[in-house]
C-alpha cells in the first residue's frame, strides 16, 4: 500500500472525526439547553441499549473482510452483506423484545415506544453497500468521510430544527414525548441517509443475497468471539450508565454531559485503529511483513495522539462544560475529570486491541473483555459502596487496567510489547495533570476564563510534540527526555516458544 494513500487516509480519518464530533459536540450542546436533564438521560438510556443490541449481534462483519484474504471476493462479500441484513433484522427484533421489560425496570413509560422506534436505525442500516468494506480495506477514507459527514450534519441539523418548532409551539416543556420522538426519528434518518449514499460508492460486485457455504464458515468462526467479546464490552463498558440511570435519570442526563466530552478522545483513537491501523497492519501480516517492524511506530503516534487529547481533555474541559452548559448540567464538571482516568486506560487500549484483531485473534479480545466484566461487580459497586459515584468510576478504570493486562500479555507472546512506552507516558501524563491542577487558579487569572482551555491546549500540545519527536527520533533524545524516552521506548520480546 503506498505511503501517498496511507496519508491521505490520515488527513481524511482525523478531518471526518473532528468535523463530526464538532457537530456532534455543538448538537448535545444544543440539546441540554432544549430539554430537562430527565428527558436527556431517557435518550441516553435508548441509546445505549441501542447500541447494547447492536454489540450484541455484532460478528465483526466489516473487521472479517477487512482482514480476510477473500475479502476482494464477490461471493464472499455478498454472503458477508447477507449476514449484515440478517443481523439488521435481529437488532429490531431485540429492540422491540426488550422494550416493556426495560420500560418497567426503570419506571419510564416511554420506553416502550422509543426503543423499537429508535431500534429501526439498526434495522435500516443492515442494507449499506458492501462497497463501504471494500474502501475501508483500500484505506480510500475520503468518500466514506464525505459520506458520513454529509448525513451527520443533514440529519440532525433537521432534529434541531424540529426541536425548535416543538419549544416554540409547547416552550413549558408539555410535550416532552414529542421532543423524544424527534430525537429518536433523527437517528432514523441519519440510517436512511447513510446507506442511500453508500450505494453511491463504486462496489467491486452489485449487492445480491448469497450464502456461500465456505463464507459462511470463515465468518461465523471469524464472528463467534467477536460476539463474546461485544457482549462482554456492552456490559463492562455501559454499567456505570446503567447503574446511574437506575439511581436518577436526572442524574444521567448530567452524568451523560460528561461521557460524551470523555468518550470523544478514545473516540478519535478508535477511528484511527478501525480505519487506520486495523487495515495497515492486516495488509503487512498479508505482506508476511514482521509485526516488529509495523507495530511500535503505530504505536508510539497513537498513544502521543491519545496522551495530548485526555491530558487537554483532563486539564481545560470542566472549564469548557462551565461556558458551553447552563448550570443544570454544573455538576458534569466534575464528573468529567473523573472519567478521565477510565479514558487514559482504555485509550493506552486502542493500538494493541486492533494489533491484535488484525492478527486474527479475536479470542483473545474476547478473553480480554470477559476478564473485566468478570471484575465489574466487584470494582464498579464496590467501589460505589466507598465512595458514592466517584469510586463508581474509579471501578471502571480498575476493570479496564484488567483488560489492559490480557491484551499487553497477547501482544508480548505476538513478539512485540508497549508496556514500559505506557508506563512512562502515563507518569508523565500525571505529572503534568498535577502542574496544571497547582497552577490552575494562576493560570486564569492571568488569561482570563475564556481564554484558559486555549492557553492550556497550546503548552499541551507542544510538550507531547516534543515527547513524540523524541520517541520518533533516531538520533538521541534531549537530555531533558532521555530518561523517558529510554525507559518508555517498546522493544521486541521474543515470541513464546521461539530461541532467544
Amino acid at each position: 500500500m503506498s505511503g501517498r494513500r496511507v496519508l491521505s487516509g490520515t488527513a481524511w480519518t482525523v478531518a471526518g472525526y473532528a468535523a463530526v464530533q464538532v457537530f456532534r459536540f455543538g448538537f448535545n450542546i444544543a440539546l441540554a439547553q432544549m430539554v430537562a436533564p430527565q428527558a436527556l438521560g431517557t435518550m441516553a438510556l435508548v441509546g445505549l441499549f441501542i447500541q447494547g443490541l447492536a454489540m450484541f449481534s455484532d460478528l465483526g462483519v466489516r473487521q472479517c473482510v477487512v482482514q480476510h484474504q477473500r475479502g476482494d471476493d464477490p461471493a464472499f462479500l455478498n454472503t458477508a452483506w447477507t449476514v449484515q441484513v440478517l443481523l439488521g433484522a435481529v437488532l429490531w427484533g431485540g429492540a422491540v423484545a426488550i422494550a416493556g421489560p426495560l420500560a418497567a425496570f426503570y419506571a419510564e413509560p416511554a420506553l416502550l415506544w422509543l426503543i423499537p422506534l429508535a431500534g429501526l436505525s439498526g434495522f435500516v442500516g443492515g442494507f449499506a453497500s458492501p462497497a463501504v468494506w471494500t474502501y475501508t480495506r483500500e484505506v480510500r477514507r475520503g468518500p466514506l468521510v464525505r459520506r458520513e459527514v454529509g448525513v451527520y450534519v443533514a440529519a440532525y441539523t433537521a432534529v434541531l430544527v424540529a426541536l425548535s418548532a416543538v419549544r416554540a409551539r409547547w416552550p413549558g416543556g408539555e410535550a416532552r414525548d414529542l421532543e423524544l420522538a424527534v430525537i429518536a426519528l433523527g437517528a432514523v434518518a441519519a440510517a436512511l441517509g447513510d446507506v442511500a449514499l453508500s450505494y453511491t460508492l463504486r462496489p467491486l460486485a452489485r449487492p445480491r443475497f448469497a450464502w456461500e457455504p465456505a463464507a459462511r464458515r470463515e465468518l461465523l468462526q471469524f464472528g463467534s468471539w467477536v460476539f463474546v467479546s461485544s457482549t462482554c464490552t456492552f456490559f463492562a463498558a455501559q454499567a456505570d450508565r446503567l447503574a446511574v440511570g437506575k439511581l436518577s435519570l436526572e442524574t444521567l442526563g448530567v452524568y451523560h454531559i460528561a461521557v460524551v466530552i470523555a468518550a470523544l478522545p478514545a473516540g478519535v483513537l478508535a477511528a484511527l485503529g478501525a480505519q487506520l491501523m486495523f487495515p495497515l497492519v492486516s495488509g503487512a501480516m498479508r505482506d508476511g511483513e514482521p509485526l516488529g517492524s509495523v507495530f511500535p511506530r503505530a504505536h508510539r503516534a497513537m498513544v502521543a495522539a491519545a496522551a495530548l487529547l485526555i491530558t487537554g481533555m483532563a486539564c481545560v474541559g470542566p472549564a469548557a462544560v462551565r461556558l458551553l452548559y447552563n448550570d443544570r448540567y454544573a455538576d458534569a464538571a466534575t464528573y468529567l475529570r473523573l472519567l478521565a482516568v477510565p479514558a487514559w486506560v482504555t485509550a493506552l487500549l486502542v493500538p494493541g486491541e486492533w494489533t491484535v484483531l488484525a492478527l486474527g485473534h479475536t479470542r483473545t479480545l474476547a478473553l480480554a473483555q470477559a476478564a473485566r466484566l468478570a471484575c465489574v461487580p466487584v470494582f464498579l459497586f464496590g467501589g460505589f459502596e466507598l465512595a458514592g459515584l466517584p469510586g463508581l468510576v474509579l471501578g471502571v478504570a480498575a476493570a479496564e487496567a484488567v483488560r489492559y493486562a490480557v491484551v499487553a500479555a497477547a501482544l508480548r507472546r505476538s513478539g512485540v510489547t508497549a508496556v514500559p512506552e505506557d508506563a512512562g507516558v502515563t507518569l508523565l501524563a500525571a505529572a503534568l495533570f498535577g502542574l496544571y491542577l497547582l497552577s490552575e487558579r494562576a493560570l486564569e487569572g492571568a488569561v482570563g476564563r475564556v481564554a484558559l482551555p486555549l492557553t492550556a491546549g497550546v503548552v499541551l500540545t507542544v510538550v507531547w510534540a516534543a515527547v513524540y519527536a523524541a520517541w520518533a527520533a533516531p538520533a538521541p533524545a534531549p537530555r531533558p527526555l532521555r530518561w523517558l524516552v529510554r525507559r518508555a521506548r517498546p522493544a521486541a520480546v521474543p515470541a513464546e516458544g521461539s530461541e532467544p
